[in-house]
């Protein structure tokens, strides 16, 4: 077992016995104690209890909110972001502490995991455009227009990676629109070079490129060019 593992193992030991104490100030402690991975290690701890034991999933989900928002988000936590089930466990942490334009080491946001997520098809797209409705709807409209270091917005890495000729359900398909629309509202700067990756993605993963292909039509209004244009492969 490598040192780091026994470090994680330490910081998760540590805070069952801060969490066997029912003593919140104890259990901000050894959070705040421990370095992004430690830290990390002990949301996870969090989840997954929370999840095994659903009767105590509320608790398990509200230490981990109270943690984050004392003692922030660990980077390391963000691409684990990328299903439902761990977005709705986290999203309490992540109003709490306002993380939602928390990036990683990539420049990935939760949204950008999320999108990309090829395991989760269609993404959650309704529920964002809810939360975007109902909830800190500027902050994370501002979460949509982050740029990852390959200059990728949330929406792009679904084109790049996750983009699929499987027609999205009708309410999926109109939240899509409603969050191209919140991305794209106060943000001129959509790179229409981008495009061309996005292109590429799609002949690799064999896309019928034609007009009457809604994955297309999708890509075009996010670029704002024709259609034709994006079935041109150059």
């Amino acid at each position: 077992m490598t040192q780091a593992s026994n470090n994680q193992d330490q910081a998760i030991a540590e805070l069952i016995l801060a969490i066997r104490s029912k003593t919140l100030s104890k259990i901000l402690t050894v959070y705040q104690a421990q370095d992004d991975k430690g830290r990390a290690a002990q949301l996870k701890f969090c989840y997954e209890t929370g999840e095994s034991q659903p009767s105590r999933y509320a608790d398990y989900q509200n230490i981990a909110a109270q943690c984050i928002a004392a003692h922030g988000l660990p980077s390391g936590i963000i691409a684990g972001l990328n299903n439902n089930d761990r977005v709705n466990f986290f999203m309490p942490a992540l109003q709490a502490s306002e993380s939602f334009s928390q990036t990683n080491h990539q420049g990935n946001t939760f949204l950008h995991a999320l999108f990309a997520n090829t395991e989760q098809s269609p993404p959650p797209f309704n529920f964002i455009r809810s939360l975007l409705l109902f909830e800190r709807n500027e902050s994370l409209a501002k979460t949509l227009r982050v740029r990852n270091q390959n200059k990728l917005t949330p929406l792009e890495c679904y084109f790049v990676y996750s983009l699929d000729e499987q027609p999205l359900p009708e309410h999926e398909l109109t939240a899509l629109f409603a969050l191209i629309e919140a991305e794209q509202s106060n943000n001129k700067s959509v790179l229409k070079n981008n495009l061309a990756q996005v292109q590429s993605a799609m002949k690799s993963r064999n896309i019928t490129l034609n007009a009457q292909n809604q994955t297309l039509l999708i890509v075009a209004s996010y670029y704002q060019v024709d259609i034709n244009q994006v079935c041109q492969l150059h």
